[in-house]
């Protein structure tokens, strides 16, 4: 066995995972029982280039009771490709979240009428990632959603409970959401639990949007230990949710359009991913406005994806130094409303960002002064 196909078999086994919805160890444990020469070729494979770090995270598994079919290494190697298999599973799972809209997708094959309310651009075409609110019905304040006979599910990297500030806030503005593509149901599912510096900001364009044509103006705000020594808030969410960083660019172009730009990035993390919340806005109200009666053509909701080199890659780069970072692995849009408020942005950062420590020291250093 090549090592090209052994991943061939992961990202196939992976695939059966996101259609089934079984767990990566019932999957192993399902060929042990199924199909013992493909799980043997395996795990003959595997055993060959395992390391001391490898072994010794399998062996913390070994009381869990999977694989007992093996003994030794080669219940350990099965661990290993548990965890190898898991990680393929996450990666095709963001890929498949992040995939444009296309009518092959179970979402439209189900319901095909639900691609008549894709967002459609000023030009008119398909933006292929979005679907109208106001077509489908939201079930409570859940991640739920019902269109015709079917079910289906908003991208969890939104908490559905943001919609019904937005809604209530906005309720006459267009708002558009994103569906899973890949997630379908007959009966009505069961909801998930939801939670209910580098540089620093120049805050005085802020109360007038002061950038002249061809400016811009950044910030960036890191946590880690000796930032925050003292700070449980900060430790915990740079140790347990792993988030690195919080940056902001705002930009006026040549035509006088104001566009900001937030990313809160992650680390990387143990699949060698980092994930960034981003969200985008821009306003064509002039230097000398007042922030509080500025009105955005859009405010938007995404998630970028950075895998491997590129992750490393984009934790190098800092949009607050107003040089071009790398392009995501991939990404998609998860909301986007227009005509509102400039001044609303604090409400969706709230909501959107998870480091409640960088919200505050980002509305301290531009909204205090």
């Amino acid at each position: 066995m090549e090592i090209e196909e052994y991943y061939d078999a992961l990202t196939g086994f992976a695939q059966t995972i996101n259609e089934t919805g079984i767990s990566p160890e019932q999957f192993i444990s399902d060929l042990i029982n199924n199909d013992h020469d493909k799980i043997d070729k395996l795990i003959s494979f595997r055993q060959d280039f395992l390391g001391v770090t490898e072994l010794n995270r399998a062996s913390g598994y070994i009381s869990m009771g999977y694989f007992k079919a093996y003994e030794g290494v080669k219940r350990e190697t099965c661990f290993v490709i548990c965890f190898e298999l898991t990680e393929q599973v996450i990666k095709l799972e963001y890929r498949q979240r992040c995939e444009t809209y296309s009518l092959t997708q179970p979402i439209f094959q189900a319901e095909p009428s639900l691609a008549e309310h894709i967002r459609r651009k000023d030009s008119g075409n398909y933006d292929n990632e979005l679907i109208d609110l106001s077509a489908v019905d939201q079930i409570g304040d859940t991640e739920i959603i019902k269109y015709k006979d079917h079910y289906f599910l908003i991208d969890y990297c939104l908490n559905p409970s943001e919609l019904g500030w937005i809604k209530a806030t906005f309720p006459d503005n267009p708002l558009f959401i994103r569906l899973k593509p890949y997630k379908v149901f007959d009966k009505q599912p069961q909801g998930r639990l939801f939670e209910s510096i580098l540089m620093p900001a120049n805050p005085n364009w802020w109360k007038t949007l002061n950038i002249h044509n061809r400016d811009k103006e950044g910030a960036a705000y890191q946590l880690g230990e000796d930032e925050y020594p003292d700070n449980p808030q900060a430790l915990w969410e740079y140790k347990v949710k792993n988030i690195n960083r919080l940056e902001v660019i705002a930009k006026r172009d040549n035509n006088g359009n104001l566009s900001m730009m937030l990313e809160e990035l992650t680390g990387m993390d143990h699949n060698n991913m980092v994930f960034g919340r981003c969200i985008h806005l821009d306003t064509d109200d002039k230097q000398g406005t007042n922030a509080n009666d500025a009105i955005l053509n859009h405010l938007d909701l995404a998630i970028n994806v950075y895998e491997d080199d590129n992750g490393k890659k984009r934790l190098t780069e800092n949009l607050a130094h107003g040089q071009v970072t790398s392009n995501a692995s991939y990404r998609t849009h998860l909301l986007r409303i227009e005509n509102v408020p400039f001044k609303s942005l604090v409400g969706f950062a709230l909501l959107f960002f998870k480091s409640q420590t960088l919200i505050q020291e980002w509305f301290e250093d531009q909204f205090s002064k």
